[in-house]
């Protein structure tokens, strides 16, 4: 994909929850608000995607299930590009109920048995199935898996029971792991780390950060740590999704060059100095510069130097 989402036709919802009031001291979570605050801040940067700052939907310790599943309703009726979706807390799973169903933990739920009062993954995944067809969907988690005691589990990727049928989905860890928030930074590790990304951007990287191009850069800067990997997921073409402009990204040095020699050579003409207009214009056309070959050779035409000008034309076809 060469572009970005279209940021008015787009909608993110983001949800945080630092506080839960019948867990202990250590399982607070303090860094996740200004994750979410930061992060809401960033997508709504014109110089990383400029989403409307209506269309970001930033929910601080939703009472209950309700709050999100409504607001994430809402957004899915009236997306018509991408809708994002983005979690940072604690991730449960009851190891007494079947299956391995993934809960979204709000500020009531607790361990263990809790997970009647947190988030259901499986109502996320129906609200971005009322999204209209060609949605483009992006689902974000940043939560850590308790169930370091839960059997049966049928996959050690997260991602893999997160998938959506067109969708692009990046987690904090696999799910036999336990994402990491420490009390001492600023953000939860796995969305720091995002943060960094889309403040920063990639050296070196594409113009466009797609969740293929962020995931690969998380596991890079995770390399020989002791800290969880990330993981990717989705179906069809999720992991190519665009999600921000790669602020780190610079144009070409030579594409630079040949602007920068075509802008010189009308600055010559307009002040009348031809002789060293022609002479940068031969000069671009030699480097290859496509506007000045065609230029140079236009003006071997008039003055009658056909073969040279006909060199010129066929060199650029080939």
């Amino acid at each position: 994909m060469t572009h970005l989402p279209d940021p008015t036709g787009s909608r993110a919802v983001l949800v945080g929850v630092s506080q839960y009031e019948r867990m202990p001291p250590d399982r607070q979570l303090p860094t996740v608000s200004r994750g979410l605050d930061r992060l809401g801040e960033l997508l709504c940067d014109q110089r990383i995607w400029g989403l409307p700052q209506e269309n970001c939907i930033i929910l601080h310790e939703p009472v209950d299930a309700e709050v999100v599943v409504g607001r994430l309703r809402t957004a899915a009726e009236e997306v018509r590009d991408t809708l994002v979706f983005y979690y940072a807390g604690h991730g449960l799973v009851d190891p007494a109920l079947p299956g391995d169903e993934l809960h979204l933990a709000l500020p009531q739920a607790y361990e263990p048995g809790g997970t009647h009062l947190a988030l259901s993954y499986a109502h996320v995944r129906r609200e971005f199935n009322v999204a209209a067809r060609g949605v483009r969907r992006v689902v974000i988690l940043d939560c850590c898996w308790s169930g370091l005691a839960v059997g049966g589990m049928g996959s050690d990727d997260l991602a893999s029971t997160a998938a959506i049928e067109g969708t692009g989905v990046l987690t904090a860890t696999a799910a036999t792991k336990k994402a990491l928030a420490p009390p001492d930074e600023q953000y939860p590790a796995f969305t720091g780390l995002l943060i960094d990304v889309l403040d920063r951007g990639v050296a070196g990287g594409t113009r466009l950060l797609d969740l293929a191009t962020i995931y690969r850069h998380l596991s890079s800067q995770l390399a020989g740590k002791n800290r969880p990997r990330p993981q990717l997921g989705g179906s069809g073409e999720g992991a190519q999704i665009p999600l921000a402009w790669n602020v780190a990204w610079r144009e070409p040095a030579k594409r630079r060059v040949h602007a920068d020699m075509t802008e010189m050579v009308l600055a010559f003409r307009r002040a009348g100095r031809y002789r060293e207009a022609d002479e940068l214009q031969r000069q671009a056309a030699e480097a290859g510069e496509p506007s000045a070959r065609k230029n140079r050779a236009m003006q071997l035409r008039r003055s009658g130097r056909y073969e040279d000008a006909s060199g010129l034309e066929d060199t650029d076809q080939q």
